[in-house]
């Protein structure tokens, strides 16, 4: 660097700006965090779906639909999609939707938002949200089924407090940074 007198203007152009980002944080789209228990998406708005209790995000990693750190691998954006009031979410990177298979197991297979891939989001007095799925004529919450140590996830709840509790992070244009919960 160049040593300057206080008053004289910085000339020195060989400086290098290096990020402040760690491996902690991941970049993305500008992030609005709409955290708040009155937010949920709406059609069309790309979202990051994050448990409130551990901080991990809904993630679509090796084909398969798993919690994970944001900053981990995999992708984490959904595209919401309703339709006559069910929400769909439909990966960013493989144009699939979240459904589930006749195990109960989440998985990012669906090339159509109907019946297997229709979610409800569920306010909850803490604040955020349950998000369940139709088992025929049931709604059951989304858990954690543990899997070689992966989070898998799956429908198989049986009642609302046994359901993850998620809140909405909303992707937008520009760039921007989001650190690790």
């Amino acid at each position: 660097m160049v040593s300057q007198e206080p008053d004289q203007p910085n000339t020195d152009d060989s400086s290098i700006y290096t990020p402040t980002t760690t491996a902690e944080s991941v970049t993305l789209d500008l992030v609005k965090d709409h955290a708040s228990p009155s937010w949920v998406p709406s059609h069309g708005s790309t979202v990051i779906i994050r448990s409130i209790s551990c901080g991990n995000v809904l993630t679509l990693l090796d084909g398969h639909i798993v919690l994970a750190p944001p900053s981990g691998r995999g992708s984490i954006l959904w595209t919401c999609i309703e339709t006559e009031g069910w929400f769909g979410f439909r990966s960013c990177v493989s144009a699939k939707f979240i459904c589930h298979g006749s195990d109960g197991r989440l998985k990012c297979s669906a090339e159509q938002h109907d019946s297997w891939r229709h979610f409800t989001i569920t306010p909850v007095p803490k604040g955020g949200y349950i998000m369940q799925m139709l088992d025929w004529w049931t709604l059951r919450p989304i858990v954690i089924n543990v899997q070689n140590g992966l989070q898998m996830l799956g429908r198989t709840g049986n009642k609302l407090s046994e359901g993850i509790v998620w809140n909405f992070l909303e992707s937008g244009a520009g760039n921007a940074e989001l650190q690790e919960f």
